[in-house]
């Protein structure tokens, strides 16, 4: 399609339609178009397609075919830009027993019990110091606390096995309507 036709095309657009159709071939536009048919090389992250060029087969017989293989193109260079890396990394933290992840998690599972802890016996002394007694009772090694910090540690190894069967199984798609649903 030739240079005037394009021109003609965006006067006949309304302003935001125009822009919206400027935007989603790229920051060049209609007016970076080549004979090769991109409107540019370089690979924008935020839209893989800016390089697309629609009108490239127009009036060829199998131009339909020859423009979707351009589309898968663009979308298999997309992937491989986007989603394949953080893939790669996702499956170099397996491990045989759950992910490389389990160590910092337990870590995190323990101070935060022991913070709860030590909030409790903050609040008993507290408490108990405004009716002036002293609060002489231990609570972190209460067999309460012992039995939370071993639940928290097992159901964070319980998390552990849960996230690396779903890295295995590539069923972490959803995460976000999980988290949801879990939280409610």
């Amino acid at each position: 399609m030739s240079q005037d036709l394009m021109d003609q095309y965006f006067q006949m657009l309304s302003g935001e339609s125009a822009d919206a159709v400027n935007q989603f071939f790229g920051p060049s536009g209609y007016s970076g178009y080549n004979s090769g048919g991109y409107y540019g090389s370089s690979y924008d992250p935020n839209n893989p397609y800016a390089n697309l060029n629609p009108y490239k087969y127009s009036g060829q017989d199998d131009s339909g075919d020859k423009l979707y293989a351009d589309l898968i193109r663009a979308q298999t260079r997309d992937y491989n830009q986007r989603f394949a890396p953080l893939e790669n990394f996702m499956a170099g933290q397996i491990t045989a027993t759950g992910t490389k992840s389990l160590g910092d998690d337990l870590a995190r599972t323990r101070s935060s019990t022991a913070g709860a802890v030590a909030n409790v016996q903050g609040q008993q002394g507290r408490s108990m110091g405004r009716m002036g007694l002293t609060n002489t009772s231990n609570i972190a090694n209460s067999t309460t606390a012992v039995g939370g910090l071993v639940g928290g540690l097992n159901d964070t190894r319980l998390r552990d096995s849960d996230r690396r069967t779903a890295i295995l199984s590539g069923s972490m798609s959803g995460i976000s309507q999980k988290a949801r649903s879990t939280g409610s």
